[in-house]
């Protein structure tokens, strides 16, 4: 998967995508390849780090009743 953004991805596939851009990158020697890929696992990244975020507040806001406070 080299697509230019991560947007369709489900953060399972995000994932699985950026252990086997690692696992190339351990054995890269192509400069012009190891930049390519570089720049893909930051963009997947990046798309990891929006989803955890997304469903942290999402989960936050589940737990939280009407009054706000926290029900534990």
């Amino acid at each position: 998967m080299s697509e230019a953004s991560a947007d369709n991805l489900t953060y399972f596939q995000a994932m699985t995508e950026l252990r086997e851009l690692v696992e190339r990158l351990s054995n890269e020697q192509d400069i012009d390849q190891l930049a390519k890929e570089v720049s893909r696992a930051k963009i997947l990244i990046d798309f990891c780090r929006s989803r955890i975020a997304s469903a942290e507040l999402e989960i936050n806001q589940i737990l939280t009743d009407d009054s706000g406070e926290e029900p534990f």
